[in-house]
C-alpha cells in the first residue's frame, strides 16, 4: 500500500481538476431553478474526494505509461482467509460508498442500486488494473462489494436518528441522480488516467 503522503499528493493532483467543474456544475443548477442545499454541495466536494481516492490506492494512473498487461486471478474465496488484512481493507475502502449514494441520492435508498453502483465501480477499477496499474482479482469484486453493502448497512442505521429535514438538506434537489453519479465517476477515472500522472510525474516529478 502506497505511503499516506504519497495517496494524498497522488488523489489531490486529480482531485484539483474536478474542483472547478463541480463549481461550474452547482452554478449550472442554480442557474436554471435547481439550487442545492449547501449541506449537499459540501458533501458532493467530500465524495468526489472519496472517488480520488480509492483510485489512488487502488493504483490506477500510478505510471503515466498505459499497457495492456492483465494479471488476473479468477478463483473466488482464494486468499482471503490467508489474508485477511487485505481482505478487510478492500470491505472498509468500500464502505464510504455504500454510505454516500444513499445520503445523496433519494433513488439509492434501496440496496440493489446500490449493490449495482458499487459493483460496476469495482469492475471498473478492476479493468484498468489491467493496464500494469495493478492485478485483476475476483476477491477484490466480492470484498468491495461486500463494503459497499456494509456501508449502506450504516447509512440506514444513522437515518433513523436523522431529522426527516437534515435527511433533505443532504438528498440532491431535482436532478437526474444517475446522471450525476455517471458524471462523477468517468470524471474522476479520465483524471486519474490522463492530467493526475502529468502532475506527478511531469510538474512534480515523483516516480
Amino acid at each position: 500500500m502506497l505511503p499516506i503522503s504519497d495517496i494524498l499528493i497522488r488523489s489531490i493532483s486529480g482531485y484539483v481538476f474536478i474542483v472547478p467543474v463541480l463549481l461550474l456544475y452547482f452554478l449550472y443548477l442554480k442557474k436554471a431553478g435547481r439550487k442545492q442545499s449547501l449541506i449537499h454541495i459540501i458533501t458532493v466536494f467530500v465524495f468526489c474526494y472519496y472517488l480520488f481516492g480509492i483510485l489512488t490506492v487502488t493504483g490506477i494512473g500510478y505510471t503515466s505509461k498505459m499497457r495492456f498487461c492483465p494479471n488476473i486471478s479468477l478463483i473466488p474465496f482464494l486468499g482471503m482467509i490467508t489474508g485477511p488484512i487485505d481482505t478487510m481493507l478492500n470491505v472498509i475502502l468500500f464502505v464510504p460508498l455504500g454510505f454516500f449514494l444513499p445520503l445523496l441520492y433519494k433513488k439509492y435508498h434501496h440496496i440493489k442500486p446500490v449493490i449495482l453502483i458499487g459493483f460496476l465501480f469495482s469492475l471498473s477499477v478492476e479493468i484498468f488494473q489491467m493496464f500494469d496499474w495493478g492485478s485483476s482479482d475476483i476477491n477484490d469484486l466480492i470484498t468491495n462489494t461486500a463494503g459497499v453493502c456494509l456501508g449502506y448497512l450504516i447509512y440506514c442505521l444513522l437515518a433513523k436518528v436523522m431529522s426527516d429535514h437534515l435527511r433533505e438538506q443532504f438528498h440532491a434537489n431535482r436532478v437526474n441522480e444517475l446522471a450525476e453519479v455517471l458524471l462523477f465517476t468517468i470524471y474522476t477515472f479520465a483524471a486519474m488516467i490522463t492530467v493526475q500522472p502529468w502532475v506527478i510525474h511531469s510538474l512534480l516529478n515523483i516516480r
